[in-house]
């Protein structure tokens, strides 16, 4: 009886146990949902952080602009109406400039754009479920005062902030521009705005508003803020008056020789600072629509191309480096070579018999650099382009950058050997370049290309730590290289255009370009790259152009720029001549 009375017991507790437990779901539970859904959140936007200049100017700023919404079932006008209108004012704002000097794909482009924007702007307005849509963001002041002119009701204003470029078009490859991701969220792409993104954006607040089952707002509720933190400034190591320098000069040179397009990169060789990173043609992210998307590229880091004969400092610093040649070792070549059915001469077709190692250098003579290879060998030869960066990303802090193409060991052949100690047949980058001749300058220590130098605001900053360097090749092998790179510029085939009284070190470089398994023989890319001064190096400088119509070699094209960059330098850095 008693066991009975037990079990009586356990299944009433446990009855009750259930009885209680739907109370709590068909009541308290539903009761709290029920006040969760009328506190709606809404996002603070947080202030982008700047960029600034080495000299604390802003390359990159915000400036007051508006989120344009609306209200559908309060607005008074048939929204195909509204559509029409706004739609116009919305988007010439973005083809500012547009004159009738830009293309007609571009004009096109607008009208398209106009159509676009019609049509999304009827699809918000015509949902009346809606109490309250986004319409437009970063409208502009002008743009606002427009449409308030309007007189439309059910339309108002919050609120924003949009990207301003002080400088427009300066650094725009470097810098990248601000656009909105597929939840229509503020993101940087490319350049500094697309690396340095996560600290730029800074994080966004919350405003919790308690709304009546209608959707409005209690203004008498409670509200919840969560106040936004404000992104992270970025100082960056970019010298303005070296990069207008070095823009100023591309430009004209560019539009001389009849290029397709050009770059000068210009780093300080100790820290691995860019001072200057310049493209023509460029752009104004401010008003990037207007231009082709294909001009958003940094080619200085993105583009990969076959150096050339400014490859063959690699080749002759590994060799020297390893006592397989010395400056004065003589090459026994008189004449073109073959190896693997492929005949390898100079690219002027002269010949100098028992050239010094030095005077390879001077000539760039192929022929001569075969035989430096083959004294290197692959394995030795892989090994010092491994050490120099090549074939891998050097991580500088700009987004979309480019690893080069260095063929796996294995597959090299002894006419792949060959074709690379004067650079044909791999590919590197600008930037990769730069930092290998930066370490010859640095007596033999590669340090990494950067270009943020501090992050954080006023007392805030933070010093952006470096990331160590690592000897490459002796200082003794750095000396010698330098020295040979000087005699080029003084005895070579620039020599012309270099000016008196200062020792720099450079080397001219052409190279042909591949299509389609084979060289075209009309295409070049023309470049310069070197030093100076060459005993206590301020800067390291690269000039780069893509097809050259002028003249297809870099000592009529690269290396006058490259020259006439360094005099204004030299005055910039108070540098004398020693005559």
């Amino acid at each position: 009886m008693a066991r009975i009375k037990i079990l009586q017991i356990i299944i009433f507790c446990a009855f009750l146990i259930i009885i209680l437990r739907l109370a709590y779901w068909q009541f308290f539970s539903s009761f709290k949902k029920e006040n969760e859904s009328i506190l709606r959140e809404s996002e603070i936007p947080a202030s982008r952080g700047q960029i600034h200049a080495a000299d604390g100017f802003p390359l990159a700023a915000n400036e007051e602009a508006f989120l344009l919404y609306g209200k559908p079932h309060e607005i008074n006008k048939s929204s195909q109406e509204i559509a029409k209108e706004l739609a116009p004012l919305l988007i010439s704002e973005k083809y500012a400039t547009l004159s009738a000097q830009i293309s007609e794909d571009l004009i096109k482009q607008k009208d398209e754009a106009i159509k676009n924007e019609e049509e999304e702007l009827l699809n918000k307005l015509n949902n009346k479920n809606l109490y309250w849509v986004q319409l437009a963001r970063k409208v502009p002041s002008q743009v606002k005062g427009k449409i308030q002119e309007l007189a439309i009701a059910g339309l108002g204003f919050e609120r924003d902030e949009k990207r301003f470029y002080p400088e427009a078009s300066m650094a725009a490859q470097l810098l990248g521009f601000m656009g909105f991701d597929k939840f229509g969220r503020d993101v940087g792409y490319n350049g500094i705005e697309g690396y340095w993104d996560s600290h730029l954006r800074g994080k966004n607040g919350r405003l919790g508003q308690e709304q009546d089952p209608f959707g409005l707002p209690i203004l008498v509720g409670k509200y919840k803020p969560i106040p936004p933190k404000q992104g992270d400034s970025l100082y960056l190591s970019i010298d303005r008056t070296v990069q207008f320098i070095a823009e100023d000069k591309l430009k004209k040179a560019v539009e001389k020789y009849g290029a397709k397009d050009g770059t000068v990169i210009v780093a300080e060789p100790a820290t691995g600072h860019i001072l200057a990173m310049a493209t023509y043609p460029n752009f104004n992210p401010a008003l990037r629509s207007e231009f082709e998307e294909k001009l958003y590229r940094n080619p200085a880091v993105s583009d990969t191309f076959e150096p050339g004969s400014i490859f063959k400092l690699i080749t002759m610093s590994a060799a020297l480096d390893l006592s397989q040649v010395e400056p004065n070792t003589r090459c026994p070549c008189t004449g073109p070579v073959t190896i693997d059915g492929y005949e390898i001469s100079t690219w002027n077709k002269k010949y100098h018999p028992n050239s010094t190692m030095t005077e390879i250098i001077q000539n760039s003579d192929n022929v001569g650099m075969t035989y430096v290879a083959e004294k290197l060998g692959v394995d030795k030869f892989y090994d010092y382009i491994a050490k120099f960066g090549f074939g891998k990303l050097t991580g500088i802090d700009l987004q979309s950058e480019a690893g080069g193409n260095i063929r796996a060991k294995q597959e090299w052949r002894n006419i792949d050997l060959a074709t690379a100690s004067f650079g044909q047949g791999i590919a590197v980058t600008p930037i990769q370049m730069v930092q290998s001749v930066s370490a010859i300058a640095n007596g033999g220590k590669l340090v990494p290309m950067r270009l943020v130098v501090e992050i954080g605001e006023d007392e805030h900053k933070e010093r952006v730590k470096s990331q160590g360097s690592k000897q490459v090749i002796s200082a003794k092998t750095a000396s010698r290289i330098t020295e040979m790179m000087v005699n080029a510029v003084r005895k070579g085939e620039a020599r012309f255009f270099a000016p008196k009284g200062y020792r720099i070190a450079g080397k001219t470089g052409t190279a042909q370009i591949p299509v389609a398994g084979h060289y075209d023989p009309n295409k070049t890319i023309a470049s310069f790259i070197g030093f100076a001064p060459a005993d206590d190096p301020k800067f390291v400088m690269m000039v780069r152009f893509s097809q050259p119509s002028s003249s297809p070699f870099g000592s009529e094209t690269a290396a006058p720029t490259f020259f006439e960059i360094a005099k204004e330098l030299f005055n910039y850095y108070s540098i004398l001549s020693s005559e």
